[in-house]
């Protein structure tokens, strides 16, 4: 009967192990996404802002606001707090860019965004190496 019961508990904690593992692999993937994404709508502003045009602007925004709402329904605080804040920065960051101000002169306004990207990345990859 003991024996029965820890094989029964083993076997609990190996389905336990597989299913967290198999959760993290959907993460690490949905997070890559989001940088990317988040990373493409960063790029193609750039790329308007120095008049090299970007058709893919709608493109990136929309795919990186779709994966950066499935993030924030599932990840912990300060990985959910650093998407919404590259996010708020991007989207902060369209009217100075769209329509181009006749000057491209001087920094690329993104440089806040970028900053809050990176934040946004490691606070990703913290809570990955945490789980």
């Amino acid at each position: 009967m003991a024996a029965q019961r820890g094989q029964l508990r083993i076997f609990r904690e190996q389905r336990s192990h597989e299913s967290e593992v198999r959760w993290l692999n959907e993460k690490r993937e949905l997070y890559r996404d989001l940088l990317m994404a988040m990373y493409g709508w960063h790029d193609a502003l750039v790329g308007i802002w120095r008049d090299e045009g970007s058709d893919t602007l709608f493109e990136v925004r929309r795919k990186a606001i779709t994966l950066s709402l499935e993030v924030e329904l599932i990840a912990k605080v300060p990985a959910r707090s650093a998407v919404q804040e590259a996010h708020r920065g991007l989207w902060a960051a369209q009217p100075r860019i769209l329509p181009r101000a006749q000057s491209t002169s001087g920094p690329v306004p993104l440089d806040d965004v970028l900053r809050k990207l990176t934040a946004m990345e490691e606070a990703l990859r913290s809570e990955l190496t945490q789980a």
